[in-house]
């Protein structure tokens, strides 16, 4: 007898006669992600206060907050280098073609395009991080100090332009966001709360500018769809 795993973001590879499946196993939900401390939450989010504050996770497009994931099929116009609004399937899909724009050539570019033209946000994921590891010399040498700053624009844009996404946004005021990635460090809150949970920052500070709460307030870069 056998144990069935439910995998996420699967890939299937023909290794001689067999099929070799890999994946990441999906989050155990009874782990709590470690959240910043009260003076760091307060900075990312004053309306959030440390006698009030909840925990709220999302992670699947399907869950109550799975509009938060960066995989929801939310479309988004971003200008291109010529300034020029180009339509995005998802945050996820501009996320991911991010990684090789300005790269002088043109298989960086030919990523792109590949990436823009995926048929879901998953095979967006896949194709992005694929070309990655395997190819690291087509990713932007400046990347790592952008990508950031990249998110936080993908993500102003699909909560600016769709009122039903910006009410949402703001129904979890005094609440912490954290994305319930159990693999993702980076932007997710990781397995055992180890993630620095960067998506669920972000989404805490535009939350904060909806509010007029932020002392600084950026330009859109977006238009409605």
């Amino acid at each position: 007898m056998s144990l069935a795993s439910d995998l996420i973001d699967v890939c299937y590879k023909q290794v001689g006669p067999d099929m070799l499946i890999s994946g990441f196993l999906q989050p155990i939900p009874d782990l709590t992600p470690i959240i910043p401390s009260e003076d760091e939450t307060f900075a990312i989010d004053p309306t959030v206060t440390p006698y009030e504050s909840s925990i709220i996770f999302f992670y699947k497009t399907w869950d109550p907050y799975g509009a938060f994931s960066n995989f929801s099929p939310h479309p988004i116009q971003m200008p291109d280098h010529n300034g020029n609004y180009v339509t995005w399937l998802s945050v996820e899909h501009y996320y991911q073609a991010n990684k090789f724009v300005g790269v002088n050539d043109p298989v960086a570019r030919n990523c792109i395009e590949r990436i823009k033209s995926a048929k879901s946000p998953e095979e967006a994921a896949r194709m992005g991080r694929s070309i990655q590891r395997g190819q690291p010399a087509l990713v932007g040498s400046d990347w790592d100090s952008v990508k950031i700053d990249v998110m936080y624009r993908a993500l102003k844009c699909k909560f600016s332009i769709s009122p039903h996404l910006n009410s949402l946004l703001l129904s979890t005021a005094w609440s912490v966001l954290v994305e319930a990635s159990p693999h993702d460090l980076f932007w997710g809150g990781g397995r055992e709360g180890e993630g620095l949970n960067y998506l669920g920052r972000l989404l805490m500070q535009l939350r904060s500018e909806f509010l007029g709460e932020s002392s600084t307030s950026s330009e859109s870069t977006c238009l409605a769809l």
